[in-house]
Protein backbone atom coordinates (compact mmCIF):
# COMPACT_ATOMS: atom_id res chain seq x y z
CA UNK A 1 0.00 0.00 0.00
CA UNK A 2 1.02 3.28 -1.08
CA UNK A 3 1.13 6.83 0.89
CA UNK A 4 -1.12 8.04 -2.13
CA UNK A 5 -3.27 5.31 -3.38
CA UNK A 6 -6.10 5.98 -5.37
CA UNK A 7 -5.24 9.88 -5.81
CA UNK A 8 -5.24 11.27 -9.18
CA UNK A 9 -2.10 14.08 -9.23
CA UNK A 10 -1.60 16.85 -11.20
CA UNK A 11 2.10 17.89 -11.31
CA UNK A 12 2.58 21.07 -13.83
CA UNK A 13 6.29 21.66 -14.93
CA UNK A 14 7.10 17.86 -14.52
CA UNK A 15 9.20 16.99 -17.60
CA UNK A 16 12.48 17.50 -15.97
CA UNK A 17 14.18 18.56 -12.75
CA UNK A 18 12.28 18.66 -9.66
CA UNK A 19 8.73 17.86 -11.46
CA UNK A 20 10.17 14.94 -12.92
CA UNK A 21 11.46 13.75 -9.21
CA UNK A 22 7.87 14.86 -8.21
CA UNK A 23 6.24 12.99 -10.38
CA UNK A 24 8.24 9.94 -10.57
CA UNK A 25 7.96 9.62 -6.44
CA UNK A 26 4.46 10.18 -6.47
CA UNK A 27 3.48 7.66 -8.52
CA UNK A 28 5.56 5.29 -6.99
CA UNK A 29 3.59 5.54 -3.95
CA UNK A 30 0.07 4.83 -5.89
CA UNK A 31 -0.82 8.40 -6.96
CA UNK A 32 -2.46 8.11 -10.95
CA UNK A 33 -0.45 11.44 -12.30
CA UNK A 34 -0.91 13.57 -14.84
CA UNK A 35 2.39 14.51 -16.34
CA UNK A 36 2.13 18.23 -17.76
CA UNK A 37 4.63 20.12 -19.81
CA UNK A 38 5.05 22.41 -22.42
CA UNK A 39 7.32 20.21 -23.81
CA UNK A 40 5.29 17.34 -24.44
CA UNK A 41 7.94 14.98 -25.61
CA UNK A 42 9.38 15.87 -21.94
CA UNK A 43 6.26 14.76 -20.64
CA UNK A 44 6.19 11.43 -21.87
CA UNK A 45 9.22 10.21 -21.29
CA UNK A 46 8.60 10.81 -17.90
CA UNK A 47 5.47 8.58 -18.17
CA UNK A 48 7.56 6.19 -19.97
CA UNK A 49 9.62 5.99 -17.37
CA UNK A 50 6.84 5.73 -14.79
CA UNK A 51 5.07 2.80 -16.53
CA UNK A 52 8.07 1.01 -16.75
CA UNK A 53 8.31 1.02 -12.92
CA UNK A 54 4.27 -0.31 -12.83
CA UNK A 55 2.90 2.93 -12.50
CA UNK A 56 0.10 4.88 -13.60
CA UNK A 57 0.70 8.38 -15.76
CA UNK A 58 0.05 10.50 -19.09
CA UNK A 59 1.57 13.31 -20.33
CA UNK A 60 -0.85 16.96 -20.96
CA UNK A 61 0.92 18.78 -23.20
CA UNK A 62 -1.39 22.09 -21.80
CA UNK A 63 -0.42 25.72 -21.38
CA UNK A 64 -0.95 26.69 -17.82
CA UNK A 65 -0.62 30.38 -18.69
CA UNK A 66 -3.71 30.19 -20.93
CA UNK A 67 -7.40 29.60 -18.48
CA UNK A 68 -8.43 27.33 -21.25
CA UNK A 69 -5.68 24.86 -21.25
CA UNK A 70 -5.46 25.18 -17.74
CA UNK A 71 -8.85 24.32 -17.24
CA UNK A 72 -8.29 21.17 -19.68
CA UNK A 73 -5.48 20.15 -17.55
CA UNK A 74 -7.35 19.84 -14.55
CA UNK A 75 -10.30 18.21 -16.09
CA UNK A 76 -7.90 15.75 -17.98
CA UNK A 77 -6.90 14.18 -14.34
CA UNK A 78 -10.86 14.29 -13.44
CA UNK A 79 -11.67 12.87 -16.90
CA UNK A 80 -9.05 9.90 -16.64
CA UNK A 81 -8.83 9.49 -12.85
CA UNK A 82 -12.09 9.93 -11.92
CA UNK A 83 -10.91 12.76 -9.55
CA UNK A 84 -8.42 14.98 -8.50
CA UNK A 85 -6.81 14.86 -5.27
CA UNK A 86 -3.94 17.11 -5.65
CA UNK A 87 -2.27 19.87 -7.95
CA UNK A 88 1.14 20.65 -7.61
CA UNK A 89 2.11 24.37 -9.23
CA UNK A 90 6.05 23.78 -10.67
CA UNK A 91 5.42 25.27 -13.60
CA UNK A 92 8.32 27.99 -13.91
CA UNK A 93 9.58 30.33 -16.43
CA UNK A 94 13.05 31.70 -16.00
CA UNK A 95 13.25 34.38 -19.20
CA UNK A 96 16.00 36.41 -17.77
CA UNK A 97 19.14 37.17 -15.05
CA UNK A 98 20.12 40.64 -14.53
CA UNK A 99 19.76 43.94 -12.87
CA UNK A 100 16.09 45.08 -12.65
CA UNK A 101 16.50 47.91 -14.57
CA UNK A 102 17.81 45.80 -17.99
CA UNK A 103 14.05 43.98 -17.59
CA UNK A 104 12.01 43.78 -20.49
CA UNK A 105 8.65 43.81 -20.69
CA UNK A 106 7.89 40.59 -22.77
CA UNK A 107 10.61 39.04 -20.13
CA UNK A 108 8.89 40.01 -17.18
CA UNK A 109 5.55 39.19 -18.78
CA UNK A 110 6.55 35.87 -19.68
CA UNK A 111 7.77 34.71 -15.98
CA UNK A 112 4.53 36.81 -14.44
CA UNK A 113 2.42 34.76 -16.57
CA UNK A 114 3.66 31.26 -15.41
CA UNK A 115 5.07 31.13 -12.67
CA UNK A 116 2.15 33.92 -10.53
CA UNK A 117 -1.07 33.50 -13.25
CA UNK A 118 -0.55 29.86 -14.68
CA UNK A 119 -0.52 28.38 -10.56
CA UNK A 120 -3.84 30.83 -9.78
CA UNK A 121 -5.19 29.43 -12.98
CA UNK A 122 -4.73 25.53 -12.21
CA UNK A 123 -5.09 26.56 -8.46
CA UNK A 124 -8.77 27.99 -9.28
CA UNK A 125 -9.49 24.65 -11.75
CA UNK A 126 -8.23 22.53 -9.28
CA UNK A 127 -9.99 24.09 -5.76
CA UNK A 128 -13.27 23.93 -7.41
CA UNK A 129 -13.31 19.77 -7.46
CA UNK A 130 -11.75 19.70 -4.05
CA UNK A 131 -13.82 22.17 -2.71
CA UNK A 132 -17.17 19.94 -3.94
CA UNK A 133 -15.33 17.03 -3.19
CA UNK A 134 -14.19 18.14 0.25
CA UNK A 135 -10.87 16.92 0.71
CA UNK A 136 -8.06 17.65 -1.50
CA UNK A 137 -3.69 18.70 -1.34
CA UNK A 138 -2.45 21.87 -3.06
CA UNK A 139 0.87 22.24 -3.31
CA UNK A 140 2.23 25.49 -4.38
CA UNK A 141 6.54 25.72 -5.39
CA UNK A 142 7.68 28.97 -4.08
CA UNK A 143 11.23 29.67 -3.07
CA UNK A 144 13.81 31.33 -0.53
CA UNK A 145 13.63 33.94 -3.14
CA UNK A 146 11.11 35.62 -1.82
CA UNK A 147 13.36 37.40 0.71
CA UNK A 148 15.16 39.09 -2.49
CA UNK A 149 17.23 37.33 -4.60
CA UNK A 150 19.93 39.61 -6.45
CA UNK A 151 19.51 39.04 -10.35
CA UNK A 152 16.60 37.65 -9.95
CA UNK A 153 13.84 40.57 -9.33
CA UNK A 154 10.95 38.97 -11.09
CA UNK A 155 11.71 35.52 -10.22
CA UNK A 156 11.72 36.87 -6.52
CA UNK A 157 8.68 38.78 -6.70
CA UNK A 158 6.49 35.73 -8.69
CA UNK A 159 7.62 33.58 -5.90
CA UNK A 160 6.09 36.03 -3.39
CA UNK A 161 3.27 36.02 -4.57
CA UNK A 162 2.37 32.55 -4.46
CA UNK A 163 3.54 32.79 -0.79
CA UNK A 164 0.67 35.07 -0.84
CA UNK A 165 -1.60 33.16 -2.13
CA UNK A 166 -0.55 30.26 0.03
CA UNK A 167 -2.03 31.91 3.12
CA UNK A 168 -5.57 33.38 1.63
CA UNK A 169 -5.90 29.97 -0.31
CA UNK A 170 -5.31 27.78 2.99
CA UNK A 171 -7.73 30.15 4.82
CA UNK A 172 -10.90 29.85 2.27
CA UNK A 173 -10.11 26.17 1.73
CA UNK A 174 -10.16 25.10 5.47
CA UNK A 175 -13.42 24.71 5.78
CA UNK A 176 -13.74 22.14 3.13
CA UNK A 177 -10.99 19.96 4.41
CA UNK A 178 -8.71 20.89 1.61
CA UNK A 179 -4.78 21.71 2.62
CA UNK A 180 -2.70 24.30 0.58
CA UNK A 181 0.92 24.92 1.24
CA UNK A 182 3.79 25.20 -0.38
CA UNK A 183 7.32 24.24 -0.65
CA UNK A 184 11.02 25.82 -0.97
CA UNK A 185 13.21 23.13 -2.27
CA UNK A 186 16.45 23.73 -3.75
CA UNK A 187 17.26 21.30 -6.34
CA UNK A 188 19.98 21.32 -8.82
CA UNK A 189 18.45 21.66 -12.27
CA UNK A 190 19.14 23.49 -15.66
CA UNK A 191 17.92 26.61 -14.26
CA UNK A 192 21.30 26.72 -12.78
CA UNK A 193 22.91 27.10 -15.45
CA UNK A 194 20.91 29.90 -16.73
CA UNK A 195 21.56 31.33 -13.52
CA UNK A 196 24.48 33.83 -15.04
CA UNK A 197 26.25 35.31 -11.66
CA UNK A 198 24.08 33.14 -9.06
CA UNK A 199 25.06 30.05 -10.78
CA UNK A 200 28.00 29.38 -8.65
CA UNK A 201 25.74 29.97 -5.16
CA UNK A 202 22.95 28.22 -6.54
CA UNK A 203 24.73 25.28 -7.25
CA UNK A 204 26.66 25.32 -4.13
CA UNK A 205 23.34 24.36 -1.89
CA UNK A 206 21.41 23.01 -4.30
CA UNK A 207 20.99 18.70 -3.99
CA UNK A 208 19.94 15.80 -6.06
CA UNK A 209 16.05 16.23 -7.41
CA UNK A 210 15.16 13.41 -5.64
CA UNK A 211 15.86 14.28 -2.12
CA UNK A 212 13.32 17.17 -2.47
CA UNK A 213 10.66 14.77 -3.49
CA UNK A 214 10.11 13.40 -0.04
CA UNK A 215 8.47 16.44 0.69
CA UNK A 216 5.45 16.72 -2.11
CA UNK A 217 5.16 12.97 -1.18
CA UNK A 218 4.53 13.99 2.32
CA UNK A 219 1.87 17.34 1.77
CA UNK A 220 -0.36 15.31 -0.49
CA UNK A 221 -0.44 12.26 1.56
CA UNK A 222 -2.57 12.17 4.64
CA UNK A 223 0.58 12.68 6.86
CA UNK A 224 -0.15 16.09 6.46
CA UNK A 225 -3.72 16.39 7.19
CA UNK A 226 -2.83 18.69 9.75
CA UNK A 227 -1.37 20.92 7.77
CA UNK A 228 -1.89 23.90 6.15
CA UNK A 229 -1.47 27.38 5.03
CA UNK A 230 2.42 26.61 5.70
CA UNK A 231 5.60 27.02 3.49
CA UNK A 232 7.90 24.80 4.37
CA UNK A 233 12.05 24.98 3.42
CA UNK A 234 13.20 21.25 2.17
CA UNK A 235 16.71 21.76 0.71
CA UNK A 236 16.83 17.48 1.14
CA UNK A 237 19.02 17.60 4.22
CA UNK A 238 17.60 20.10 5.84
CA UNK A 239 13.83 21.15 6.83
CA UNK A 240 13.05 23.92 8.13
CA UNK A 241 9.69 26.43 8.27
CA UNK A 242 9.62 29.77 6.66
CA UNK A 243 8.13 32.66 9.42
CA UNK A 244 5.07 34.34 7.63
CA UNK A 245 5.45 37.89 7.31
CA UNK A 246 4.36 39.92 10.16
CA UNK A 247 4.10 43.33 11.76
CA UNK A 248 6.90 43.58 14.52
CA UNK A 249 5.49 43.90 18.02
CA UNK A 250 7.69 47.34 18.57
CA UNK A 251 5.19 49.98 17.34
CA UNK A 252 5.54 53.56 17.94
CA UNK A 253 2.74 56.14 18.12
CA UNK A 254 2.03 60.05 17.49
CA UNK A 255 -1.47 61.69 16.92
CA UNK A 256 -0.04 63.00 13.68
CA UNK A 257 3.54 62.13 11.90
CA UNK A 258 6.00 64.20 10.22
CA UNK A 259 8.53 62.96 7.66
CA UNK A 260 11.69 64.07 10.16
CA UNK A 261 9.81 62.63 13.09
CA UNK A 262 9.58 59.12 11.25
CA UNK A 263 13.51 59.10 10.10
CA UNK A 264 14.72 59.84 13.86
CA UNK A 265 12.21 56.94 15.06
CA UNK A 266 13.92 54.84 11.96
CA UNK A 267 17.63 55.82 13.10
CA UNK A 268 16.71 55.92 16.75
CA UNK A 269 14.09 53.21 18.59
CA UNK A 270 13.39 50.88 14.94
CA UNK A 271 17.13 50.93 14.12
CA UNK A 272 18.20 47.18 15.43
CA UNK A 273 14.56 46.61 14.14
CA UNK A 274 15.49 47.31 10.82
CA UNK A 275 15.56 43.67 8.33
CA UNK A 276 18.34 42.23 6.78
CA UNK A 277 18.48 42.38 3.18
CA UNK A 278 18.31 39.40 0.30
CA UNK A 279 18.69 35.90 0.63
CA UNK A 280 22.21 35.27 1.59
CA UNK A 281 21.95 37.96 4.75
CA UNK A 282 20.44 35.07 6.98
CA UNK A 283 22.57 33.07 9.07
CA UNK A 284 20.64 29.93 8.00
CA UNK A 285 21.68 30.55 4.39
CA UNK A 286 24.77 31.53 5.05
CA UNK A 287 25.63 28.71 6.90
CA UNK A 288 24.11 26.61 3.91
CA UNK A 289 26.70 28.26 1.23
CA UNK A 290 29.34 27.17 3.89
CA UNK A 291 28.51 23.43 3.93
CA UNK A 292 31.01 21.56 1.83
Amino acid sequence: MGLLDQRGVVITGAGRGLGRSYAKAVAREGAAVVVNDIDVDEAERVVAEIEQEGGTAIASGDSVASWESSGDLIETCVREFGRIDGLVNNAVAYSYFGPPWEEHGDTIKTQIDVNVTGALYCAAHALRHMVAQQSGSLINIASRGIMGQSGMTVYSASKGALAAATYAQAMDAMAFNVRVNALCPSGLTRAHDLAGHNADYAKSIAVSPDLVAPGIVYLLSDLSSGVTGQLLVFLGHKLSLMRRPEVLEHVEERDEWTAQEIAEVLEGEFRSDLQPVGITATAYLTAEARRP
